[in-house]
């Protein structure tokens, strides 16, 4: 068997569960196979997979790693399956990333562009507003918010439930009351299920980065990536509780297991601690 043949089986899968297998089959269409693919899997050497990430001279360290865990969860694969015995990459050291500069909205930069979203909205209430507007108020992965549902909302317990995160498991987001002024413009424009926010022809809605990029000139403001709207929703989080596990939780990293273990945690501490998260950024 053929290292081609091999990641064909692999991403077949892997399709169903992994949410990286469309990058996944990038990597492995583009660079894997060009160089390795037509190899022999019990032949391919240590020596073959080094040389292989040697001449990827053009990527960052972080993307040379995401090649070799690849390569690793591939033969890995191989192995429990028992198409090879041993794995050429088993032990392989990945290289050290740069830490990287995490940037924040000011108080003051982002009350512009909060006031320039609230302008938008009023000239033309386009999904892609709201969506942007619900990510500045709840710190939400733009793939969470692109993905959530209206019956989903909590009106009452002041949540949304997210029920698949980027981390695999589903999770409460807590909203503050901008988040649910948001979230019920949604839910009188589509009614009481669907998508939150939908596409003209009402599929999940684009992705808003150059939209991003005009809201911040016009609010008169540095270029601000989506992303960092999470970085500063968890630093506001930060300095208004000086409580970790509260940003953990608020942003729901890895640690956060069931939805019993958030609702637990959501006895109301946690919409006050939001509240006063977002008056802070607003002191602007």
């Amino acid at each position: 068997m053929t290292l081609a043949e091999l990641c064909h089986i692999y991403l077949q899968y892997t399709r169903g569960y992994k949410k990286s297998s469309h990058t996944d089959s990038s990597k492995i269409s583009n660079y894997i196979v060009p160089q390795l693919g037509d190899t022999e899997i019990g032949d391919i050497t240590r020596l073959q997979i080094q040389s292989y990430i040697n001449g990827l001279t053009h990527l960052k360290s972080s993307t040379l790693n995401r090649h070799i865990n690849l390569l690793k969860a591939i033969f890995s694969f191989g192995c429990e399956y028992g198409y090879i015995d041993k794995s050429p990459v088993a032990g392989m050291r990945t290289y050290k990333e740069p830490a990287s500069f995490r940037k924040t909205l000011e108080p003051e930069e982002f009350s512009s562009l909060i006031r320039v979203l609230k302008e938008e909205m009023v000239l033309e209430p386009r999904d892609t507003l709201s969506l942007i507007m619900l990510l500045a108020f709840t710190g939400m992965r733009l793939g969470e918010a692109r993905a959530g549902l209206i019956e989903d909302i909590n009106f009452k317990q002041s949540t949304l439930f997210l029920r698949d995160s980027k981390s695999g498991d589903s999770r409460l987001v807590p909203l503050c009351s901008e988040a649910k002024e948001v979230l019920r413009m949604q839910q009188n424009k589509y009614g009481a299920a669907g998508l939150i926010f939908r596409s003209i022809n009402g599929g999940m809605v684009s992705e808003p980065r150059m939209l991003m990029e005009k809201l911040c000139e016009k609010a008169g403001i540095r270029k601000c990536l989506l992303h960092e709207l999470r970085y500063t929703a968890g630093s506001a989080m930060l300095a208004a509780t000086n409580n970790i596990y509260a940003v953990k939780v608020f942003l729901g990293h890895r640690n956060i297991k069931t939805t019993e273990r958030y609702v637990a945690f959501f006895s109301g501490q946690q919409n006050e601690d939001v509240e006063k998260a977002i008056a802070l950024m607003l002191k602007g």
